[in-house]
């Protein structure tokens, strides 16, 4: 069940007064926001106070108008072509035959795969009412649906996707500094889910070393020291201020001067950025990290089982360490924001790690095929289809609110 009201978290995502919030110069120095490259603020005017909402900043020059559009045409024009000729070249197939294998899985398997798709979805709203208390399940798959429609349809749609979320949040009477918290807190724990999978990878890896390629291993042992640095890190920030500072203090020293040399000019303090970090979200994080992090895990578990499934589906049959292996490099490329939703790129990943295991390859096209389907395609009717809902359900559900400040 989803609580509206939390010890030490409101509706609001107030913080309540305990030994580990920061203290008054603290929470002054960490106020300060973050600012792009520009100077702008790129966060809250105040730390824990209200959180300025996303914005999309549109093109307003033609010049500009023409370099945005020239960017959506290239980004789409890439993933056309790294699905269209890359993944078929890759696997040495046709879409002829990656098409056969689909469709050849039949109605009972799909439907399947279809509840498997939704059980997932499910499970994250979980997160997603973690970070907001007094948001409801259905409006969390609502957001969720919508918002990822929204970001796989647009190149570097994430922006869009999360003004439309703030939207319905705002529509259902959430205050800015919930939206704020809620939008931060879950960006967080997907990067954690993200930075652990080559962690995960690495260790289901180890033990079945004789029976890949060396340098699959290799490589699955620098991405598992490389995510649990970051994780690590991460984890540091938000379990004291002390840490936290002694985590910016380490980036501002050793990285500090590459990222000048590489961006130029002056950079924000690594130490002032950390501890605002912490005090936008540790109300939330101290009271509800439980549900934030079953959550993840059980969508981030439930895909994995889809994407086993989409295997054998199709005729593989590999281990589960194998397909895991598989799974996080592809999970991990959709990060990769070279194009809608990383699409092209994750299914080449996943591909070549598929392949490098002996995978026929048009079984290989095939699955990961399927499961772009699930995980991707379908996101964009389903988020069409929340959109409309949201939009003929919000009067209902802003009255169930408490009223926003």
């Amino acid at each position: 069940m989803n609580d509206r009201h939390v010890d030490g978290a409101g509706p609001g995502g107030e913080q309540s007064e305990h030994d580990d919030t920061p203290s008054s110069s603290e929470a002054t120095r960490a106020a300060q926001p973050a600012r792009t490259a520009s100077g702008r603020p790129a966060g809250a005017s105040q730390a824990g106070g209200p959180l300025e909402p996303p914005t999309v900043a549109f093109p307003s020059t033609p010049k500009a108008i023409a370099s945005r559009a020239l960017q959506i045409v290239a980004s789409l024009g890439l993933a056309v072509v790294l699905l269209g000729w890359g993944l078929p070249y890759l696997t040495d197939t046709s879409w002829a035959t990656i098409l056969g294998l689909i469709t050849g899985i039949g109605w009972p398997t799909f439907l399947g795969l279809f509840a498997l798709m939704m059980l997932g979805l499910y499970c994250y709203t979980f997160t997603l009412t973690g970070s907001l208390p007094g948001l409801g399940h259905f409006q969390a798959i609502l957001a969720n649906l919508a918002g990822s429609g929204v970001s796989n349809t647009l190149p570097g749609g994430g922006a869009v996707g999360a003004a439309l979320t703030y939207a319905m949040f705002r529509s259902w009477r959430f205050t800015h500094r919930a939206i704020g918290t809620s939008i931060i807190v879950t960006a967080v724990w997907n990067l954690l889910a993200r930075v652990l999978l080559p962690v995960i990878a690495a260790l289901v890896l180890l033990p079945a070393a004789g029976q890949v390629p060396n340098a699959m291993v290799q490589g699955a042992i620098v991405g598992g020291i490389g995510g649990a640095a970051v994780a690590g890190a991460l984890i540091a920030i938000i379990a004291s201020r002390r840490t936290a500072r002694l985590v910016g203090r380490f980036v501002e020293r050793v990285l500090g001067p590459l990222l000048r040399r590489l961006r130029g000019g002056r950079l924000p303090d690594a130490q002032l950025l950390a501890l605002d970090l912490r005090a936008k979200i540790i109300g939330v994080v101290r009271t509800r990290w439980l549900s934030l992090t079953l959550g993840l895990v059980g969508f981030m578990g439930v895909y994995f089982v889809l994407f086993r499934q989409c295997l054998e589906a199709v005729g593989v049959d590999i281990s589960w360490s194998h397909a895991f292996a598989a799974y996080a490099v592809g999970r991990l490329l959709t990060a990769v924001a070279v194009t809608p939703g990383g699409i092209g790129v994750a299914e080449a990943g996943a591909a070549a790690v598929l392949l490098a295991l002996g995978v026929p390859g048009d079984a290989t096209a095939a699955a990961v095929t399927l499961f772009a389907l699930f995980s991707f395609l379908l996101e964009i009717p389903l988020g069409a289809l929340a959109a409309v809902t949201w939009l003929n359900t919000r009067g209902y559900y802003a009255r169930a609110q408490p009223p926003a400040p």
